[in-house]
């Protein structure tokens, strides 16, 4: 069976296994908390503008509460962001 992760942007992840959602940057843990702790969940839109190099980059912010639990992932990963949070909710 695979754990669910979820890569993100900025070298984040989030883990979820055996009731626990791990919040990891460069692959080291950050935070810990339990599923049944977390808050709403959340999946929105958050573009981010770069004003010196004129680019956009279209993003997906995922988060369970608060902000520690937050990851942006590319709009094109919104599917799988989508079905992490999904498997989140379903553990609790």
């Amino acid at each position: 069976m695979t754990v669910p992760r979820l890569d993100g942007l900025h070298d984040r992840s989030l883990v979820l296994e055996d009731g626990w959602l791990d919040c990891m940057r460069f692959g080291k843990s950050q935070a810990r908390y339990r599923v049944e702790d977390l808050g709403e969940t959340e999946v929105v839109r958050d573009d981010r503008k770069k004003r010196l190099s004129r680019s956009d980059e279209k993003r997906i912010r995922v988060r369970f509460g608060g902000i520690d639990t937050a990851i942006w992932v590319l709009a094109e990963e919104e599917d799988a962001a989508r079905a992490f949070a999904a498997a989140v909710d379903a553990a609790r």
